[in-house]
C-alpha cells in the first residue's frame, strides 16, 4: 500500500490509543505482545503507527507517564485527537497545518487574530497576542512562564513570598525587576521590549544584560542585538489596533498576515511605500479595501485566504 494512501479514522484511533497507552504507563509484557499484533495484522496498522511515531517525533515528545496523569479529561482528549487527525492526514500536512505542534498543549493559547488577558495568581496580568501560546508553572521556588510561541505582554504582580518571576522563551530567560514589558518570539530571535521598569535578559548561551525602560532589544542563544527605543505603540494590539509610522508598506502587511487566516502577500513594487495611522485589526479586510484610497497599490483576491498587495 502505498504511504500516501489515507489511513482510515478507526484504524487511526487505534493506533493514537496504543501510543497514548505507552505513555500513561510502561505496558505490561501482555499489553506489548498484544501491540505487537495489532501492528503485525494489517499493514495499515503498522502504516499507521509509523505516522503517530512521526508526529510523536515532530512535537518533540508527549507527556511523561507522570505528566500524562495530571492532563485533564478535555487536554487528553485533544492530544487523542490530534493524534488521529495527523495519521489521517497527507504526509507533510501535519507540520504545515498545526507548526509542528508549537504550543497547541499549552496551558494558554490564542487563535490567528484572537487576543487573551490572563490574571495570574500572583496579581500578573498578561495579555497575550494572536497565534500565541504560554505555559504557566508556579512553584515553591519561582514564578515561570514560558513563551512557547507568539507574544505576550505582562505587568507583573507582586509575589507575597518573594519568589522570582521569570519568562523563558527559546533563546533564555528574562527576570523583571518590577515592571511591564512585552515578549516577541521569532524563528531563532527573542525580542524584549521594556515599557516600565528594567529587565535582566539572560541568553542561553551569553552573559546577562539589563534592559531599561524605553529599550528593546532583540536576542539570539548567543548574543545581543544592538538597543533600540521601545514605544507604547507597538502594545496598541492589545486594543485591537495595529498602528504604523512611516511604515514600509511590505512590512506593514507582514505584520497585518498575523490576524488573518491564510496568505497575504506584497509585491516587490510595494515593498517602499511607506503608511502610517491605526487600523483596527478586528476587521482586517476593511484595511485592505481601504489601502487603495489612500496608497498607489491595488488588493486583488485570488481567495478570500489568498491576497496580493501590488502597485496600481
Amino acid at each position: 500500500m502505498p504511504a500516501q494512501a489515507p489511513i482510515s479514522r478507526d484504524v487511526a484511533r487505534q493506533a493514537a490509543h496504543w501510543l497514548v497507552l505507552m505513555h500513561e504507563q510502561p505496558l505490561s509484557a501482555a499489553q506489548q505482545q498484544a501491540c505487537a499484533r495489532w501492528r503485525a495484522t494489517n499493514p495499515e496498522h503498522e502504516r499507521a503507527w509509523q505516522r503517530v511515531q512521526h508526529v510523536q517525533h515532530q512535537l518533540g515528545s508527549l507527556p511523561s507517564a507522570m505528566a500524562m496523569g495530571t492532563l485533564n479529561r478535555e487536554r487528553r482528549q485533544a492530544l487523542k485527537t490530534l493524534l488521529v487527525l495527523a495519521a489521517m492526514a497527507p504526509a507533510g500536512y501535519f507540520s504545515y497545518r498545526f507548526g509542528a505542534g508549537q504550543g497547541w498543549m499549552a496551558d494558554y493559547r490564542t487563535g490567528v487574530g484572537d487576543r487573551q488577558q490572563l490574571t495570574l495568581t500572583d496579581g500578573s496580568v498578561v495579555d497575550l497576542n494572536t497565534d500565541s501560546a504560554v505555559d504557566v508553572r508556579f512553584d515553591a521556588g519561582q514564578r515561570l512562564i514560558r513563551l512557547v510561541r507568539g507574544e505576550l505582554l505582562i505587568s507583573t504582580g507582586i509575589d507575597p513570598a518573594g519568589r522570582p518571576l521569570r519568562v523563558a522563551s527559546e533563546q533564555g530567560i528574562m527576570e523583571p525587576l518590577g515592571t511591564r514589558f512585552s515578549v516577541r518570539q521569532f524563528s531563532g530571535i527573542t525580542q524584549l521590549a521594556v515599557l516600565q521598569g528594567r529587565v535582566r535578559a539572560t541568553p542561553a548561551q551569553a552573559a546577562p544584560k539589563v534592559v531599561e525602560a524605553g529599550e528593546q532589544v532583540q536576542f539570539s542563544r548567543e548574543a545581543f542585538g544592538p538597543l533600540r527605543p521601545a514605544s507604547e505603540l507597538s502594545t496598541r494590539w492589545t486594543q485591537g489596533q495595529l498602528v504604523a509610522e512611516n511604515m514600509r508598506l511590505s512590512d506593514f502587511l507582514q505584520e497585518l498576515s498575523r490576524y488573518r487566516p491564510g496568505r497575504l502577500h506584497g509585491d516587490e513594487s510595494v515593498s517602499d511605500v511607506r503608511i502610517s495611522g491605526g487600523f483596527q485589526l478586528d476587521n482586517s479586510d476593511a484595511i485592505l479595501a481601504a489601502l487603495p484610497m489612500t496608497l498607489p497599490v491595488k488588493v486583488e483576491y485570488r481567495t478570500r485566504y489568498w491576497v496580493t498587495v501590488s502597485k496600481a
